[in-house]
């Protein structure tokens, strides 16, 4: 019990974290421009939107620890593992992740981080007025 309490402390602790500088405008000015220079305010992704990406990628929590406990079982990586993998990528018009890469990451297994990939990759987070980019850290901890 004690080590699940942990994991989920671990992984609200490392939570998501957005890089939405195009959805808030530069300049200060009620009639400042997105930094591509156009002048998208119609384009904007609502806050609302934000907290249900970021919502949606908790919920896949449960399956990216998944990916390290198949690790594990596989023996590709130690009975103790423990660490994060940290993802960087764009949600496109359509709702789906692209250019997914990881920015950092602890356990240095490239089986673990591609399946984490995958993961945020099966997610539909729905259609956005426009591409998002973003960034979330997923916690591991083997049992």
């Amino acid at each position: 019990m004690r080590r699940i309490a942990l994991v989920l402390t671990l992984a609200a602790a490392c939570g998501g974290k957005s890089k939405s500088a195009d959805t808030t405008p530069s300049g200060g000015g009620d009639d400042a421009t997105a930094e591509d220079g156009d002048d998208s305010g119609g384009d904007l992704v609502p806050p609302e939107r934000m907290d249900e990406i970021t919502a949606l990628l908790n919920r896949k929590r449960t399956a990216a620890s998944r990916c390290l406990a198949d690790a594990v079982n596989a023996g590709s990586i130690g009975k103790n593992a423990r660490g994060h993998v940290a993802l960087a990528f764009v949600i496109g018009a359509d709702g789906h992740a692209t250019d997914l890469k990881v920015t950092e990451t602890s356990l240095d297994n490239e089986g673990v981080e591609a399946c984490v990939m995958k993961k945020v990759e099966e997610i539909d987070f729905g259609p956005l007025p426009k591409a998002l980019e973003w960034s979330f850290a997923f916690a591991f901890e083997s049992m």
